[in-house]
Order: C-alpha cells, then structure tokens, then sequence
C-alpha cells in the first residue's frame, strides 16, 4: 500500500467557429498526446501462490477521443436564437 498511482495527465483541445447566428462548428480532441492514464487499480480477490493479491490497472477505454459537430438553430423566421437569452 506505500506505491503511488503515477499522476493523471491530459491535454486537449477544444475549438469552436461561430458561422452566423445560426450555425455553430465545434471540435474537441481527448487527451492529444495520447498518454495512457491509470485511474485506479482493481486487486484479486484471493492472494496468488505467493500471498500477494494481483492487481489490475483499470484505464480508459481508448487513449484518445475527438468529436466534430455541427450544432443549427432551426427556428420559424429563420434569424431567431437563444443568444439574446443567455
């Protein structure tokens, strides 16, 4: 019990361009340089031959993510949005 998780790393990246007040573009990318976090680990329930309970490093389950989206208000007269109400 005196081991340490090694620290959590993660660099991302998030953009987004307003088109017109309709139209928004966005892009996100997860942990950029790929770094391979550990965020728990889960022990055995018994101990192996020789007393010690082996562990298994639980991670996610991919090192990166990303998401493109394209986000459109729709409205009736075609120039209304929700900004004036933010």
């Amino acid at each position: 019990m005196a081991e340490k998780t090694k620290s959590y790393n993660n660099l991302s990246f998030n953009w987004a361009f307003l088109i017109d007040q309709q139209k928004i573009l966005y892009f996100s990318v997860n942990n950029l340089l790929s770094i391979n976090n550990i965020s728990n680990y889960q022990y055995a329930d018994t101990p192996n031959m020789d007393g010690v309970f082996d562990r298994r490093a639980i991670t996610p389950p991919a090192d990166s993510f990303f998401f493109v989206g394209f986000f459109w208000t729709i409205s009736t007269d075609k120039k209304s949005n929700q900004l004036d109400n933010l």
